[in-house]
């Protein structure tokens, strides 16, 4: 587990030094987030400009869809995490329906029944939370809860980089950036699953693939997608194994 960790930090550490891209380094936390944490799913909410929570990323369409009911009803762990700047944890979300009366019976009935909630924060301030869901309900271990902390840095810093008074107003742009780059990914994604007659996820593994081994951006390869320079044909199908 913690040879496993290690590995996932020094990735996303690279990603923070390379032309990946936000969409890349997101994707690498929420990915660490379930592989070597264990939990269901994961989801990244942030703060815009206006102070508007938004989903940023989400590791499946289950955490999608939970992510973004909690920012549209403004009612979830996420939420109370981005508004105090907590850590909330949520052990037995059967025992949560006064605290979260819309959210939690729609949570379980998405299949997740524990929550542990992880604050994101730049200069002091929270500005979005890293969302592990999980399918049965239990005690959130302290090791988790520390390693979860140290993927939600590095995500708070695979948004904002500078060193400086901009930080956060830097930050708000690529919340935005982040949240355009999800939608156009998303359609990207879509595209490939249509022209290949496969599933979302095997779409998504070969949509990654290609810029890896192309050493290309994310968000510039579904840009490619989705502006028809690139066609879901061209994609070398085999990375779905991978």
């Amino acid at each position: 587990m913690t040879d496993r960790l290690a590995a996932s930090m020094v990735e996303i550490t690279d990603g923070l030094t390379d032309e990946r891209g936000d969409p890349e380094v997101l994707y690498q936390v929420t990915t660490a987030c379930v592989d070597v944490l264990g939990a269901s799913a994961t989801g990244l909410l942030m703060v815009d400009p206006r102070g508007i929570i938004r989903l940023v990323t989400a590791s499946d369409e289950r955490a999608e869809f939970v992510e973004l009911l909690q920012a549209q009803i403004d009612q979830g762990p996420c939420v109370d995490c981005v508004r105090s700047g907590e850590l909330v944890v949520a052990t037995d979300l059967s025992r949560e329906t006064t605290r979260w009366p819309s959210f939690a019976p729609a949570a379980m009935a998405a299949g997740f029944h524990a929550v542990e909630a992880v604050p994101l924060r730049l200069d002091g301030k929270p500005v979005g939370g890293l969302n592990l869901l999980f399918a049965d309900p239990g005690e959130a271990p302290q090791w988790r809860l520390d390693a979860a902390r140290s993927l939600a840095s590095l995500a708070a810093l695979g948004l904002a980089q500078e060193p400086s008074v901009r930080r956060t107003e830097r930050l708000f742009e690529r919340t935005l950036a982040a949240v355009n780059a999800r939608a156009e990914f998303g359609q990207a994604v879509g595209m490939v699953a249509g022209g290949l007659n496969i599933d979302v996820d095997r779409a998504w593994t070969i949509v990654r693939h290609h810029a890896r081994s192309h050493h290309v951006a994310l968000h510039i390869v579904a840009h490619a997608i989705t502006s028809g320079s690139l066609r879901p044909a061209d994609l070398d199908p085999s990375a779905e194994q991978a």
